[in-house]
């Protein structure tokens, strides 16, 4: 069988040409998009042969998975943890099986959680952009008051920390019969991430509670959700986006924290309402914030915000991030040359296996 394979997202995660080595008699040509396509008509052309799509951000949803317009779509690749951009359902429906790769940036993922969180307790940004920007440092000779948290106490060290981890495993997302992704305060997460993380925070002497699920009660090696906020100077969040984690943070939650408590989110947005957080840094009833991703991308920020269209987080400007101690990164956390080459091999190993098990089946069948 000849494939027609469409990289859609080649211009964020390049596939050589080379990289499949298809078992006979599957052959294939890669089609790979170099610019990210902005509508739904465009995408459409572009996958309308296609017997196999790789995806990272571009959406797989609605009439793009109808029949008649992917009337050959047999497999659609995740390159990415989460399956957030496919109609999973939709394409299960329809018999077309949907894979990821839940493991591919568990380790890029808890480097970029101990960057935030060494930007957030240090005031990395705020200190960064007054000395370079400003004559305070000459004019107070000490700008040891920029370290301090709404209370007025200086920073903690690693090991005065009480890290929540809100999704233990790696980062992920909901594991399905037709694919898997995975979760971490870190919160119960299934493939990996969680589980780096909490390493990683021990290794720096960091004590580390593994929360349960909103509203389960504690087991061997869960703690109460609710008992995680409270008890946590530093909480991750690294759960999967759904009916049940959306919003999981919002007003109620962060008055649960102490004051002097980081709230670090490198799941998905929609996990916190990001209205409530911004009141809540504005109050100064947490100690700051960090986040990788946020409910609209990608997403305007401080003069460019434009309501109704952009993240309401960052409706902030610099000046105002560095006085409520929020650190953004535009959801990069992932990349690395470690996480592009396993997802490479990833992609690899689920189109070739794919193809493996289909020559069996016909083998069968005749």
């Amino acid at each position: 069988m000849h494939h027609k394979i469409v990289a859609l997202d080649a211009w964020n995660v390049p596939i050589p040409e080379s990289l499949l080595q298809l078992p006979a008699p599957h052959t294939y040509e890669l089609a790979c998009q170099t610019s990210q396509l902005s509508s739904t008509e465009a995408i459409q052309e572009a996958v309308r042969d296609a017997t196999i799509i790789a995806t990272t951000v571009t959406p797989l949803k609605g009439s793009t998975l109808d029949v008649r317009n992917t009337p050959s779509l047999e497999l659609i690749v995740a390159i990415a943890t989460g399956t957030d951009c496919i109609d999973v359902e939709l394409a299960a429906a329809r018999g077309i099986k949907v894979v990821n790769c839940p493991n591919a940036n568990t380790e890029t993922v808890a480097n970029h959680v101990l960057a935030m969180y060494f930007a957030g307790r240090r005031h990395l940004m705020q200190l960064h952009n007054t000395v370079l920007r400003t004559d305070e440092w000459p004019k107070k000779y000490s700008l040891r008051s920029i370290l301090n948290d709404p209370e007025g106490n200086p920073p903690r060290t690693c090991t005065d920390e009480t890290v929540g981890v809100v999704g233990y495993g790696a980062i992920g997302e909901r594991r399905l019969s037709f694919g898997d992704s995975f979760s971490i305060l870190f919160f119960a997460n299934r493939d990996g991430k969680g589980r780096r993380i909490a390493e990683l925070c021990r290794s720096l002497g960091m004590k580390v509670l593994i929360a349960a699920r909103k509203g389960a009660s504690a087991s061997a090696d869960r703690v109460p959700f609710t008992q995680v906020l409270a008890q946590s100077s530093v909480v991750v969040l690294c759960v999967p986006r759904g009916p049940d984690t959306l919003h999981l943070i919002s007003a109620p939650e962060l008055h649960a924290m102490p004051r002097h408590a980081l709230l670090l989110n490198v799941s998905r947005g929609g996990i916190v309402d990001e209205e409530a957080l911004l009141a809540a840094l504005r109050a100064g009833t947490i100690g700051g914030a960090a986040t990788d991703v946020f409910l609209q991308e990608p997403s305007a920020a401080g003069p460019f915000w434009k309501e109704g269209d952009s993240s309401p987080l960052l409706r902030v400007d610099a000046a105002e991030a560095d006085r409520l101690n929020l650190v953004v990164t535009p959801h990069v956390a992932w990349c690395s040359t470690t996480t592009f080459s396993n997802y490479l091999q990833a992609f690899k190993r689920h189109v070739e296996e794919w193809c493996a098990k289909d020559e069996r089946r016909e083998s069968a069948i005749n």
